[in-house]
């Protein structure tokens, strides 16, 4: 099957949104497809292979990454429409969607020659709507492309919720929940001498429920790590208890995660936190044998079930319960480590196309 993730991430890159789309990319082009994937070069030079070295992967046939030869935003969009032009024109193909504006001026452009599968991982409308912003154009925008899908694949059930509530009978027949995965390569088994520490790594965004966590430190049974972000993104002071560290290569994460004595996921009780996540770095961490501290969330008990896998959980904006989950997860018995693949989650996306 020809298909175009239409995305254009910016590669090589360690973001959430480029791990997620050179992933699927990767695993569908494995599957036997031709897959297409345009992107902005952060360095300026075309380099595909080193966009999936940065991963951890290698080419597949199949897999056609293409990185604008300039880092210019005018021309690197020049560059990005007329190949966007060249894949249309060609033989009868899918196009996976993030990039709700760009499938707009795809379909302006060059009309509804193809399949259009629309992958959403938020509510724009929603997100304007809850910033004080106008909504009109963005859900006109939504509503637009809802009505020239095939296909709606959400991140998770709330995502799905909020577009059904918005959007209704516009929506295509088909919509379905498709939550994130990892590789078989992050599998760790547990390790016999952890770091004594409690980890966190991510962004270190306040929106996603840091604050919570700095509060509690100087409470936790053992110090917090903080891997992957940089103190001038929070909006709080660091305790001394706290050692926040830079992002690490991405290959390298699954060991430093099976290291730890306990893994943490922050998330605070806001509409992201409750309703449009399905976190990488859950994935990741459940991979691993190493216990888990995650809020209770619904985004959170998702993923529990869908898994079985045990969760510490704390309630959001509460020290105490924070610190009592952090101690109900030193003392509790191994667990099995849980792995969904990214082939897995190709297989389910094969079946929406």
């Amino acid at each position: 099957m020809r298909i175009l993730h239409l995305y254009r991430p910016t590669l090589p890159g360690q973001r959430a949104q480029s791990i997620q789309v050179v992933h699927t990319c990767h695993a569908l082009a494995s599957r036997g497809h031709e897959v297409t994937l345009l992107a902005d070069s952060a360095s300026g030079r075309a380099d595909p292979v080193e966009a999936l070295d940065t991963l951890g992967l290698a080419p597949v046939p199949g897999l056609h990454i293409h990185c604008a030869p300039v880092r210019q935003r005018a021309l690197a969009g020049l560059w990005f429409r007329r190949r966007l032009a060249q894949w249309w024109s060609g033989p009868r193909g899918v196009v996976l969607a993030r990039d709700k504006g760009r499938l707009r001026a795809a379909l302006e452009a060059h009309g509804p020659r193809h399949r259009v599968v629309l992958e959403t991982h938020e509510l724009d409308s929603a997100l304007a709507a809850d910033a004080g912003r106008p909504t009109g154009p963005v859900h006109a925008l939504e509503a637009e492309l809802a009505g020239h899908a095939d296909a709606l694949v959400a991140n998770c059930a709330g995502t799905l919720d909020a577009w059904r509530e918005a959007h209704g009978s516009r929506l295509p027949a088909l919509q379905c929940v498709i939550h994130n995965a990892t590789s078989p390569s992050r599998l760790r088994p547990r390790h016999p001498r952890p770091d004594p520490v409690v980890r966190c790594v991510g962004s270190l965004r306040a929106f996603k429920g840091l604050a919570d966590v700095l509060e509690a430190a100087p409470r936790l049974p053992l110090p917090l790590h903080i891997v992957g972000g940089t103190r001038e993104e929070l909006s709080t002071p660091v305790p001394p208890e706290v050692e926040v560290s830079p992002a690490m290569a991405f290959p390298s994460v699954p060991d430093l995660l099976a290291r730890s004595a306990v893994l943490l996921l922050p998330l605070a009780d806001n509409r992201f936190g409750r309703q449009l996540t399905n976190p990488l770095k859950l994935w990741d961490y459940l991979a691993t044998a190493q216990p888990i501290v995650a809020p209770d969330l619904p985004t959170v008990s998702e993923v529990a079930a869908s898994t079985g896998a045990t969760l510490h959980r704390y309630r959001p904006g509460d020290t105490g319960s924070l610190v009592s989950a952090v101690e109900a997860a030193l003392q509790a018995p191994p667990r099995t480590p849980f792995l969904r693949t990214w082939s897995e989650r190709a297989a389910e996306l094969e079946a929406c196309f």
